[in-house]
Order: structure tokens, then sequence, then C-alpha cells
């Protein structure tokens, strides 16, 4: 998975997705970006506590608010978390949970 080839926010995606509506795309992102720190570090926690059932309902949670804001580096790793923790392949997931931190990062500054 190369997410260096999607965007980190796709305008046009986030649109279509509004209705074509510039006001409620922007909105829906802000949304989303004001919470998403919180939720990544209680994902985060849940890890740390391996309380995988926990885990599995928050990334869940995010991964459908993803699917309403245009964010696609960001929606493509939930997806692969959340496909992970409902397979049971454990070990794939520090390296996603790493990506995951680095990804919101560099959303959060590309927002400020």
């Amino acid at each position: 998975m190369d997410l260096q080839q999607l965007p980190i926010i796709d305008w046009d995606q986030a649109l279509k997705l509004a209705g074509n509506k510039q006001d409620i795309a922007k909105e829906i992102l802000e949304m989303l970006v004001q919470t998403l720190p919180r939720e990544v570090a209680a994902i985060n926690q849940s890890w740390q506590d391996e309380n995988y059932e926990q885990m599995s309902k928050q990334v869940h949670k995010l991964h459908g608010a993803l699917c309403y804001c245009g964010l696609p580096r960001l929606k493509t790793l939930i997806a692969a978390i959340e496909n992970d923790l409902k397979t049971n392949v454990i070990n794939n997931l520090p390296h996603l949970l790493q990506s995951l931190n680095e990804e919101t990062k560099q959303l959060l500054s590309e927002m400020t």
C-alpha cells in the first residue's frame, strides 16, 4: 500500500460527498479534524491495553466518519487496520498504527 500516491485531502471527492456544497464539505472535514486526535489516541491506547474488541469498535467508528470526508490516505489506512482486526492479523498493526499517527499529524499540519 503506497499512501504517497494518494492525496492527503481530496477536495474533489470531499465536494462530491457533500453534494457539491463547498461549505458543507469544509464543515465536515473540520469536524473530523477536531475529533481526530482524540480518536487516534483512543485507538492507540486500546492497542497498548491489548483491548482489541474496543479498538475494533473505535476503528470502525472512525472508518465510518472517514467515508464522508475526502481523506483517501487516512481512509485507506483505517480500512487496513479494520480488516486486520477482523481477520486477527495482529502483526501488521504496529506498522499501520505508526502510519496512522504520521498521517494524522500530516493532516493536522495541513489544516492549520
